[in-house]
């Protein structure tokens, strides 16, 4: 079993790095992965819908899938826990189709 120490310090960098695609929204589009694509894939609304659904919908799933193992709130909360795996798994599951 993992300690709660190590816990907190994946829980940090799971909301960490699913706050990072935040960063293709405020800096210019020549940034990371995006400096190496070229315009016309850059042009391309099929690509573009593909690239922020997933980026977006991964950011949720690092955002919230850290919470569903606090057993605390499970314990507390089992509506909010039911709804955030929902959450968690259709955000998933959509990244996941829209990375491919």
């Amino acid at each position: 079993m993992i300690s709660k120490y190590s816990f907190k310090i994946l829980s940090v960098f799971a909301i960490l790095v699913g706050l990072y695609p935040l960063i293709y929204f405020f800096i210019d589009r020549r940034f990371g992965l995006l400096q190496s694509k070229s315009n016309i894939l850059l042009l391309d609304l099929a690509w573009n819908a593909g690239f922020y659904l997933h980026i977006i919908l991964g950011g949720i799933a690092l955002l919230i899938g850290w919470s569903q193992f606090v057993d605390s709130w499970r314990n507390k909360f089992p509506k909010w826990h039911r709804n955030i795996g929902k959450l968690y798994i259709t955000s998933c599951l959509l990244s996941a189709l829209a990375g491919i």
